[in-house]
């Protein structure tokens, strides 16, 4: 068995461009990002930093002083970028509660410590999956530029409660570079996170963030394999599905060992893979 057999469902899927979103599971359109940063280093050094990567901005407004703004367009998409002088209001979002993320001890506690952050937003655009994977993609590559920033600190994915360190971010947008014109890559460590929990005695392990591209989260109940082993699954599924190639919904069966299938089973807007000797 192959290694991309492994994570085809029993049935064949529909092409995603003639399959209509399930109800309730469409992409969610806007994409955002705080970009924290260790120190006030004035909205000058990030709007050259843009600037000298992506050209003039299609818009400037510096009509409040404090927290100017411009807006970027990248292949025909525009993105907003603004500059918050002040560490995120937790009362607005608590970047301390998040999960599991994608740094080290040492780089979390300098996430947490930043002086300012940036809104980076997409609004709109992301209403079917493909564009809303163009947008990631896009948004990934000016995230990068910023991340390069010798104060930026790291990155907080809201709709995946993620947090990502500098380190890791420009390790991800180096690869997304060399595979830009795979469209079987996408960067989904940098778009969805995969947590560990337990439901009674059952421990889960699955992801968080598939939501915004229109999928419900996928988890694993009651796995003994390794934590390596169900992460690399959990992330080759999303990118998967991301990607177009497939969709997985209740009641599929998927044949990670031969001979045991797990079937995947519907709650609460999450689909749970029961069995297979995973």
């Amino acid at each position: 068995m192959g290694l991309l057999d492994r994570f085809r469902r029993k049935k064949e899927p529909v092409p995603d461009s003639k399959e209509p979103p399930a109800p309730g599971y469409a992409p969610e359109a806007d994409t955002m990002a705080l970009i924290l940063l260790r120190e006030d280093i004035g909205w000058t050094a990030v709007s050259n930093a843009l600037e000298a990567s992506f050209g003039p901005p299609a818009s400037v407004d510096n009509s409040h002083a404090q927290v100017p703004a411009m807006t970027i367009c990248l292949e025909g998409t525009e993105f907003f970028c603004s500059y918050m002088p002040m560490p995120h209001p937790a009362e607005v979002c608590d970047i301390s509660a998040a999960g599991e993320g994608l740094c080290s001890p040492q780089e979390q506690e300098d996430i947490l410590a930043h002086k300012c952050f940036l809104v980076l937003a997409q609004k709109g655009g992301g209403e079917t999956l493909e564009k809303k994977r163009n947008i990631c993609r896009l948004f990934t590559r000016l995230a990068g530029v910023l991340m390069e920033l010798e104060a930026a600190a790291g990155v907080y994915i809201n709709s995946a409660e993620l947090l990502i360190s500098r380190r890791v971010y420009l390790q991800h947008t180096a690869v997304l570079e060399k595979n830009w014109e795979d469209p079987e890559y996408f960067p989904a460590p940098l778009w969805v996170s995969i947590r560990s929990g337990q439901k009674g005695e059952a421990s889960l392990v699955g992801t968080w963030g598939l939501k915004q591209f229109g999928f419900p989260e996928l988890w694993f109940l009651d796995a003994k394999s390794p934590w390596p082993e169900l992460h690399e699954k959990l992330y080759l599924m999303s990118i998967f599905q991301i990607t177009g190639r497939e969709r997985y919904r209740n009641t599929d069966t998927i044949m990670f060992t031969p001979g045991a299938p797990a079937v995947f089973k519907e709650l609460n807007g999450a689909l749970f893979i029961v069995g297979g000797g995973v």
